[in-house]
């Protein structure tokens, strides 16, 4: 799993001077096992924003051009092919010395000062294909990546225009199998606020308190296999692009970023470790019914493949049949289309052994069921509705909670322990000071009381 440095500054106040090797050290003693840090700002080593002045014909090539590019006080001459290319455009300029694939294929190769068709060409104006960052800046062959929009002189270098200035951290998965907890970036960052004694952040709290106008509800048929869903309809939406630093943040983890709806879910299940699903409110029929799925029932999934269900399947249902495969895959159905305009969003706890069963059965382990069937604590759905209904807000000001309902009919219970810390010194070759047990645990979420020579503890969920 990889993880944003950033992203889990969002939640914990860490220094900013902080030592890269001391955190992963200190991460891989205490929690799981970082096998490695990589400092992404180095992949653009000796790229900048370039603004181009003046773009003339190549004199001996009919498909190629002449660039006189603003490189930050410097104007140089930069030949390039692109079919976009406009007098003022800020581009992204590899230097000499940059690596870069040519067209997007192949090994990375050194840029250098060279002659093209008789004409001297300082550096490349690059295509994002050719920096590494199609799936951020998706764009057809040939078409510079363009810049213009970004707040970056001429001279900038990239990673400090793109956001690029951050640490990737690569978590073994191995090492944190039975943690379910640290399947996000919220999770870790507990981790780190708990090994270096400082305050976690906690989630803008939404208000449940929402009056049903839609009449929206869910009926949960199989609440062992289903222990708590939570359903939010949502109007006033449209598919529209992300913001860029969510896109980015789902693109340095290894997401693609697809329209604000779909990327708000990703950027949650990222956040939280909690999967959530987006569904097309106007394509579902009656109301949501999580199932077992019935005899020769099928399923169009969303990418396309038709799936003859297994009666041990949990599905997420309307009144017409199956919408998604609970925990693995939403359907064609239900999926966000241009015209979606009015949302449920699901956050549901569904039970890890059939989540399993079912990614085994298809072959189809998704980001989302690899989380489920680590068996994720129900009471995560809080945070990842916090947090959803935040983004939602943000970026649809206008929009309005119609439906909200929590079927959640057996709440987890915290489990309790009695420590007696004459057996707890025995075990640790030494004796403990209250307070530096609860140093340790308080901020981990437990809550102590302590009674003469007995600690009783209640363990967050």
């Amino acid at each position: 799993m990889k993880l944003s440095l950033n992203w889990i500054r969002d939640y914990v106040d860490l220094p900013q001077d902080m030592d890269l090797k001391r955190l992963a050290y200190d991460l891989t003693m205490s929690t799981v096992e970082v096998e490695d840090a990589e400092d992404l700002a180095r992949r653009f080593d000796h790229m900048i924003v370039g603004v181009v002045q003046e773009v003339c014909q190549h004199p001996n090539a009919d498909k190629l051009k002449v660039c006189r590019t603003d490189i930050g006080g410097d104007i140089r001459e930069i030949v390039c092919g692109g079919v976009n290319l406009r007098d003022g455009m800020k581009v992204a300029v590899a230097c000499p010395g940059a690596m870069c694939r040519w067209h997007g294929e192949g090994e990375p190769v050194e840029i250098k000062e060279t002659k093209l068709r008789g004409v001297a060409s300082y550096g490349m104006i690059c295509a994002s294909s050719e920096i590494g960052l199609a799936d951020l800046f998706p764009a057809e062959e040939a078409v510079i990546l363009d810049l213009s929009d970004f707040d970056a002189p001429a001279g900038t270098p990239l990673s400090t225009a793109l956001g690029m200035d951050d640490i990737l951290l690569e978590i073994d998965n191995k090492s944190m199998t039975n943690r379910p907890d640290l399947w996000g970036h919220y999770g870790i960052a507990r981790e780190l606020a708990a090994l270096y004694h400082l305050p976690l952040k906690p989630f803008k709290h939404f208000d449940r308190n929402v009056e049903n106008t839609s009449g929206f509800h869910v009926t949960v048929l199989d609440e062992e296999r289903c222990p708590r869903m939570t359903g939010t309809q949502i109007e006033g939406l449209y598919v529209k692009p992300a913001p860029y630093w969510m896109q980015s943040r789902i693109w340095k983890v290894g997401m693609r970023p697809i329209n604000a709806l779909v990327d708000v879910t990703n950027y949650v299940m990222l956040a939280t470790g909690q999967p959530s699903h987006a569904y097309d409110s106007d394509h579902i029929a009656g109301h949501i019914i999580v199932r077992r799925a019935e005899e020769n029932e099928t399923l169009k999934l969303l990418n396309g493949k038709d799936l003859p269900l297994n009666t041990d399947d949990l599905v997420i249902a309307d009144d017409e049949g199956a919408v998604g495969l609970a925990g693995v895959m939403g359907g064609a159905k239900d999926s966000i289309l241009p015209d979606t305009n009015k949302v449920i969003l699901e956050i549901a706890d569904f039970e890890s052994y059939g989540i399993r069963r079912t990614a085994l059965r298809y072959d189809n382990r998704t980001e989302a069921s690899a989380r489920y069937e680590k068996a994720i604590d129900p009471e995560r759905c809080d945070q990842a509705l916090d947090l959803s209904m935040e983004l939602f807000g943000d970026l649809y000001p206008e929009m309005k909670v119609t439906g909200f309902v929590d079927h959640y009919p057996k709440k987890l219970q915290c489990a309790e322990i009695d420590v007696d810390l004459d057996w707890l010194a025995r075990r640790l070759g030494k004796r403990l000071e209250n307070a530096e047990i609860e140093k340790m645990l308080l901020p981990l979420g437990y809550k102590i009381t302590f009674s003469g020579d007995n600690m009783h503890v209640v363990v967050p969920t």
